[in-house]
C-alpha cells in the first residue's frame, strides 16, 4: 500500500513539493513518476488512499488514476482520518522539534526532515500498517464517527 508520501518499500520522502499542490501537480509530479509506478509493481492486490484534499479529488487525477487502472480506496469527504501517514507526519515534527533548533530556511528544514526520517525506526512503520483493520473496524462501528485515531 502507498501512502502519499512514502513507499513502505523505500523508507525514503519521495517527492518534495514546493508552492501551491494542484491537480495537474500532483498528478504529474507525484502520481505519474511515483505512486503509480509503485502501485503498478506491488500488483493488482494495491490500494491507494489519500486523504481527499482537494488536489487528489481533482478530475484531473481521478481521470488519471482510472487510466492508470490504479485502485482507490474511496472515503466520503468528511470521513474520519484514516491514513496513517498523519502519524508519521506526527512522529517526525515531534522529532525534529526536540533533535534541532529551528531551521535558518527551508533547504535546512529539508535537511532535518530527512535525517529525521532515515532514524525513524521500522517497528513504527510495521505498527501503523498493522493497525489498519483495526482503524477500519472502528470507524465502521462508529458509523463514520470518532475514533481513537
Amino acid at each position: 500500500m502507498v501512502w502519499g508520501a512514502f513507499s513502505l518499500h523505500h523508507r525514503t520522502p519521495l517527492f518534495h513539493v514546493q508552492g501551491n499542490l494542484t491537480g495537474l501537480r500532483y498528478r504529474d509530479e507525484i502520481l505519474r513518476p511515483l505512486a503509480v509506478p509503485t502501485l503498478q509493481q506491488m500488483g493488482p492486490q494495491a490500494v491507494y488512499q489519500d486523504d481527499n484534499a482537494r488536489p487528489h479529488r481533482a478530475r484531473v487525477v481521478n481521470d488519471f488514476l482510472q487510466q492508470s487502472g490504479v485502485n482507490r480506496m474511496e472515503r466520503p469527504a468528511c470521513s474520519p482520518d484514516l491514513n496513517p501517514i498523519e502519524n508519521l507526519w506526527d512522529e517526525l515534527d515531534r522529532k525534529v522539534r526536540s533533535n534541532h533548533p529551528p531551521p535558518r530556511d527551508v533547504q535546512h528544514l529539508y535537511q532535518m526532515l530527512q535525517a529525521e526520517w532515515q532514524a525513524l525506526p521500522q517497528m513504527i512503520f510495521t505498527t501503523l500498517v498493522n493497525s489498519m483493520r483495526t482503524r477500519c473496524v472502528e470507524c465502521q462501528n462508529s458509523q463514520g464517527g470518532y475514533t481513537h485515531y
